[in-house]
């Protein structure tokens, strides 16, 4: 087994969640995407002979249906041919792992609904919980503004829809039976749905067709994933209702909006997306499923075209149309507001009665010293039956608090004894921002006190390594893999109705053992599936 971060990244764009970077899968690290072809992945390489005949084997169908099924990213250079994509980052094969946990974490789903949206509504909680982060992080700090202006003004909207996904690896230790245990809950522009889907799909079908025949990659897939000769796959491939579930939640929000027919749900992006097919999948499908329409506006863009009515507190674009839900794919990261025009923008939507999918009061309860907070004795409870609770403290890594108001110094001393036990976050959301190793314990001696309390500490997740396909640009290779698990869970709701709460599909994203951080979109890991052991 391995000692691997606490996060596969900020995944995916959305993600590092897999939130994605505005004109890079690279995010602050815009030579990976090459480095992965020109290295091999040369930190944990492996070829067991079972998958090299599949590699070689199956990489052309692989990539064509990758390619006819959305599986895509924009490419780096439009320049003559604006429709030019590459491959979305994928594995071949599906990832291995115990069913046990799988349905644990599906039963959570909404609880993690009802903490979340528990939490953003006891605002001297959250604040306080915040106060000692907004002295070192300034965009912490401007998002507890507008927080606050919006509040003291009064909410003209007190439906939120939460589109969140809480990201775990599974902990397996000698004498212990696998857990999962939670990397971080993110709950703005929790991303992948799509891709996850269609991988899923992409792996449904290279099992179902080549692990029936009589060749040598049937018998190398039968090897790997211990199938029969009549293997039901149907259990050990569980479905993924991502596509569905999201959309439909989104139009429930439309549907209780309180808007005129007609109006419009806002998806706030970045610009140029190279990850527009993951947005795309979901806007395409809530029009074909629910016939609700929706724009694709930058905060820029919004500055210029959004109003609110002064009578009705409805925010409408120039043409007059009103906009029932405001939907970020944005907005997440320092970056997303270069200027005060994007921060004016981002007030005014949040000040509208359009429902905001997240509210920023919720994009705070996804700030990692939340996350801290949380795991302190009481807290959960604070919130959630003790039944409740006691279900999601399954799932708690070890989070220690750091800087003012914390009493850090056994942290810290064992920190400098073993810094390779833990993992060092700051309240970011993206790829690239996490400390691992010895850079925990350089970067710990760098920061003073009131620094430090911009972090928190988390216990490093020991997951165990398998054999796995990972694709890139066409290419494919083999090694020693590790995995991140995300699990959407989808609410609509005010203080007092629940409009709806369900688990809202999964996410896996699977990267090189070595390789700390694991966003998709950031460049370090590919998005794959769960294959269920019995």
């Amino acid at each position: 087994s391995s000692i691997v971060s606490g996060t596969l990244g900020c995944l995916l764009p959305e993600d590092h969640h897999t939130k994605q970077t505005s004109d890079t899968l690279g995010g602050g690290h815009k030579d990976f995407h090459t480095r992965y072809i020109q290295d091999s992945f040369s930190l944990k390489m492996s070829a067991p002979s079972n998958l090299t005949v599949v590699k070689d084997s199956l990489n052309r169908t692989m990539q064509d249906y990758a390619l006819i099924h959305g599986l895509v990213y924009a490419d780096k250079d439009l320049t003559g041919d604006p429709s030019r994509c590459t491959q979305c980052p994928v594995a071949m094969l599906p990832f291995k792992m115990p069913a046990e946990p799988f349905h644990h974490a599906v039963k959570l789903s909404p609880m993690w609904n009802k903490l979340v949206d528990k939490v953003s509504r006891d605002l001297p909680w959250l604040y306080s919980t915040l106060d000692a982060v907004l002295a070192v992080d300034p965009f912490t700090r401007k998002l507890v503004e507008v927080c606050k202006e919006v509040h003291e003004e009064g909410l003209k909207q007190q439906i939120y829809l939460g589109i969140h996904r809480s990201d775990y690896m599974l902990h397996e230790v000698a004498g212990e039976d696998p857990r999962f245990l939670q990397v971080e809950l993110n709950t703005i522009s929790s991303s992948m749905a799509a891709h996850a889907v269609n991988a899923a799909s992409l792996h449904s079908f290279l099992l179902g067709r080549y692990s029936s025949e009589s060749s040598d990659v049937s018998a190398a897939l039968k090897d790997h994933f211990q199938l029969g000769e009549s293997s039901d796959l149907s259990e050990q491939l569980p479905p993924n209702a991502a596509l569905l579930q999201i959309p439909a939640a989104i139009a429930k929000a439309h549907s209780v909006s309180g808007c005129a027919p007609g109006a419009v749900v806002v998806m706030v992006v970045q610009g140029p997306e190279r990850n527009f097919a993951d947005q795309r999948f979901l806007d395409f499908n809530l029009w074909e499923n629910h016939k609700v329409p929706m724009v694709r506006k930058t905060f820029t863009e919004l500055a210029e075209e959004a109003s609110i009515d002064p009578a009705t507190g409805r925010l409408k674009l120039k043409s007059g149309v009103e906009v029932s839900v405001v939907y970020y794919r944005a907005g997440y990261a320092p970056e997303d507001y270069p200027t005060d025009v994007e921060w004016n923008a981002r007030l005014m939507l949040e000040k509208s009665a359009a429902i905001k999918c997240p509210s920023v009061a919720y994009q705070l309860v996804g700030a990692k010293k939340v996350q801290q907070a949380l795991a302190r004795p009481g807290a959960v409870e604070r919130f959630l039956e003790p039944s409740e609770s006691e279900l999601l403290r399954t799932c708690f890594a070890g989070l220690w608090g750091l800087g003012p108001g914390e009493d850090d110094k056994e942290i810290m001393d064992k920190v400098m004894a073993d810094p390779t036990l833990y993992v060092m976050k700051p309240q970011r959301e993206g790829g690239g921002y996490n400390f691992y190793g010895q850079d925990v314990a350089t970067k710990l001696k760098e920061l003073s006190f009131e620094e430090r309390g911009a972090y928190i500490l988390m216990q490093r997740i020991l997951p165990k390594s398998q054999a796995a396909i990972l694709t890139r640009m066409g290419v494919p290779t083999v090694g020693e893999c590790v995995s991140e698990f995300g699990f959407f869970a989808c609410f609509v709701g005010d203080a007092t109705t629940t409009h709806l709460s369900e688990h809202g599909g999964h996410l896996v994203r699977s990267k090189l053992e070595g390789v700390d951080e694991g966003g998709v979109a950031a460049g370090y890991a590919v998005i794959s599936s769960p294959f269920l052991m019995k």
